[in-house]
């Protein structure tokens, strides 16, 4: 099918978008308006072509800008947009965000550099990536080309027209793209509609194990994080934490964040996965997914709980910047008493942590000889991986 075609299906589909682009593949924005009929699609297009612009676009700063992960945080971040833009909560179902990191061939480069594709697609219940690596020699232009001609792919594919990704794309049998998708339920999708800030913000949550079993009235031990990925600290803490209150710790991921867009699902998939895959049952109990990034929320959830924090989490914990917007310094105190919270801190070697007289009643610190923090990071596992 020629590309005109494909828009004009696309056209028709009925699906609401947000486009962004970065390091090539910006052809895809003019195909989808030079037909005519783009205006029944496309929200806007964006192209956050500097590093800068990258980092303000998804609320953060990636360890690298051409990576499939990016493409999704881009597409995460699009997809926000496109809800903003849309307005018509029940038309939530069409709305997509699309985002796209490319690395094409450019004059003067060095010798070993890759040529690749990332694009991902981002619907309310569903995230779909697509990742190209270009082996032939092709110049500049045939990748743009190239490029934009699986954008336009992808998206037709999101909007359920009857198409294959490589379609009229002239890809080498040896390029076919990577392809990852991971959907969640509705009880997890609809987390996404909400706003880790919102004063108003009605918390959710989804267990993976015990889901029937009533957790408000029982004191709870709890584990929160982003766990990406989850490591054998993470784990040593929750051991310890456990042999002390004598319960298993529950561990929680909150979809929605403060100051950037939600996590993706692919995302949340590897993110349990790790922790999974470092489950022992005799100290661990369940996984939750939730939409409360902060503690004063999850202080709602889970009342007469233990938060196990760390150092840095400790810090943040009292940061007016991690407030709910109808909390003070004292209300938020209240409220922890009120819900019977009280936090386990496990410092690293070297950390200040400085604790208000106020809050030293609900606050433990593990000595260091029982926890020796050795300076493994979620970060630094990804950096190496």
């Amino acid at each position: 099918m020629n590309t005109k075609n494909l828009v004009h299906l696309i056209n028709s589909s009925g699906y609401k978008i947000v486009l962004a682009i970065t390091g090539g593949g910006t052809e895809a924005i003019g195909e989808l308006l030079r037909h005519g009929g783009g205006s029944a699609t496309l929200l806007e297009a964006i192209v956050p072509y500097s590093q800068q612009a990258v980092d303000a676009f998804t609320g953060k700063k990636p360890e690298k800008y051409n990576s499939v992960r990016t493409a999704r945080a881009m597409a995460m971040a699009a997809f926000q947009k496109a809800r903003i833009l849309q307005q018509e909560q029940k038309e939530v179902g069409k709305v997509l965000g699309i985002g796209a990191t490319c690395a094409l061939a450019k004059f003067n480069e060095r010798k070993e550099r890759q040529h690749e594709l990332h694009i991902a697609i981002q619907s309310l219940q569903n995230t779909t990536t697509y990742s190209i690596h270009f082996l032939d020699e092709r110049d500049r232009e045939s990748e743009e080309s190239l490029a934009c001609r699986l954008i336009i792919n992808a998206l037709a594919i999101a909007c359920k027209v009857d198409i294959e990704i490589t379609d009229n794309t002239g890809l080498l049998s040896q390029e076919s793209p990577q392809i990852r998708s991971a959907q969640v339920t509705e009880a997890i999708s609809n987390m996404l509609l909400d706003k880790g800030n919102d004063p108003d913000l009605i918390p959710k949550y989804f267990r993976l194990k015990e889901k029937d079993k009533d957790i408000s009235h029982s004191h709870k031990v709890i584990l929160s994080g982003s766990f990406d990925p989850c490591h054998r600290k993470h784990i040593e803490m929750a051991k310890i934490a456990s042999e002390k209150y004598g319960v298993p710790v529950h561990f929680e991921i909150s979809l929605t964040n403060v100051d950037k867009p939600p996590m993706d699902y692919i995302s949340l998939e590897d993110r349990i996965s790790s922790i999974q895959a470092c489950y022992d049952p005799d100290f661990m109990g369940d996984i939750f997914v939730t939409n409360t990034p902060l503690f004063a929320q999850k202080a709602n959830i889970f009342p007469e709980s233990t938060f196990i924090l760390g150092a840095d989490t400790m810090q943040r914990l009292f940061n007016v910047k991690y407030y709910r917007p109808q909390d003070t310094t004292q209300s938020l105190y209240r409220h922890f008493k009120e819900k019977r919270i009280d936090f386990l801190v496990f410092s690293r070697k070297g950390a200040e942590i400085d604790i208000s007289p106020e809050v030293r009643d609900m606050i433990t610190i593990v000595p260091e000889n029982e926890y020796i923090d050795d300076g493994i990071s979620s970060t630094q596992i990804r950096i190496e991986q």
